[in-house]
């Protein structure tokens, strides 16, 4: 038997989403012998190792603690970055020294330090290197450069070994595996066309497994707690939050004008709405109103259709500034008429946001998802 056959696979995660994604490639693959090794970029990502390890899907479950690692790589300008990358044999984690039993990697990014790190290493030695979805981000140019030098900068930085503006650009990246490839494939300009492939079982099917589905409830716990929630609820409605919410001044007067433009929007203001905290926000949200309650960061939010089939929810009214989610959503209630769209195009408060929700605007546009801008 080959060694790409026979070889155990090293998963990378950077947020609980992913960790669904990688998941699902071990299910759909048929993939026996798996590492995962969980990055230290959302709220309790250790206390998150020790979930991923009782599952008992995975033969070892590692953490390393990277943040520090990444912020002082974003205050680097482009000369120090690149020296920086070209330095990645000093950032890989010492567990990963060895990796002669491993015969494919798949990583969330090319852009995280450590990821790319382990992409070096595993190219360099002549493995599998494969990126799979992410999110939305695999879908777009994440560039968010104004300056026209930037922006020629970052279309050039793939050709001199640096991440670009598109996840997986880089040519020790072998494939990169999503849920909705004709996005890329379609895209003439997309440089990730030749490498888009198809996940191996749509998210839907994934979730139905039973013996996923009894794995991902007791993973979160949360999800029998929200079965009580909405017990007596045909009709819900959830804001996803953003990971810049962390930088507004006024965070509490902001959420509350958040909950007065979905009454507006619904002309509802008695129903209960949950608010998902985006698993990169730091500052964790308390319930601030009698009419709202709050989703753990942890829990990937695509979860939220095994409480809505469970329950039989008639109708989700989903709030967002531009998420993943949001496509995940429409994909999973495509055939059942039951989601309503509100994108929140009045109440970004950071330049990043102003340039990106456009895209995703784009993005979805594209993929026919019907929303309203509110």
């Amino acid at each position: 038997m080959s060694e790409a056959l026979s070889g155990k696979r090293l998963f990378v995660c950077t947020k609980p989403y992913q960790y669904m994604i990688a998941r699902l490639i071990k299910q759909g693959c048929s993939f026996g012998d798996c590492d995962i090794l969980i990055l230290n970029h959302f709220f309790e990502a250790a206390d998150f190792c020790q979930k991923a390890r009782d599952a008992g899907v995975w033969n070892k479950v590692m953490f390393v603690d990277d943040v520090m690692l990444d912020d002082y790589k974003r205050k680097l300008n482009p000369v120090e970055k690149f020296f920086f990358y070209r330095s990645w044999k000093k950032l890989l984690p010492s567990m990963l020294s060895d990796i002669s039993m491993y015969s494919e990697v798949f990583l969330a990014h090319d852009t995280v330090t450590v990821e790319y790190a382990i992409m070096r290493k595993f190219s360099g030695e002549g493995k599998e290197v494969t990126v799979y979805e992410e999110g939305y981000g695999n879908y777009i140019n994440n560039s968010t450069h104004t300056s026209f030098f930037m922006k020629l900068l970052k279309r050039c930085s793939p050709w001199l070994g640096l991440p670009g503006g598109y996840i997986g650009s880089l040519r020790w990246v072998d494939s990169v595996w999503v849920q909705r490839p004709g996005l890329i494939v379609g895209n003439a300009r997309n440089p990730l066309r030749l490498k888009a492939k198809q996940l191996p079982l749509y998210l839907r099917d994934f979730l139905l497994i039973p013996e996923i589905a009894s794995e991902l409830y007791t993973m979160y716990p949360v999800l029998a707690e929200m079965d009580a929630w909405v017990q007596g609820c045909d009709v819900i409605s959830v804001v996803l939050t953003e990971s810049w919410h962390d930088q507004i001044p006024d965070r509490h007067r902001y959420m509350h004008q958040v909950v007065d433009k979905v009454n507006e929007s619904l002309g509802d203001w008695k129903s209960p709405i949950f608010f998902k905290q985006h698993p990169g926000e730091r500052t964790s949200m308390e319930r601030f109103s009698p009419q709202v309650s709050i989703i753990p960061k942890q829990l990937p939010f695509e979860l939220l259709y095994l409480v809505m089939t469970k329950n039989h929810i008639r109708q989700l009214n989903l709030f967002s500034f531009g998420s993943t989610a949001i496509l995940n959503l429409y994909d999973l209630c495509r055939n059942e008429d039951n989601l309503s769209i509100y994108l929140f195009g009045s109440m970004g408060k950071t330049e990043d946001y102003q340039i990106l929700f456009p895209l995703f605007c784009e993005l979805a546009t594209k993929y026919q998802v019907q929303y309203k801008v509110v």
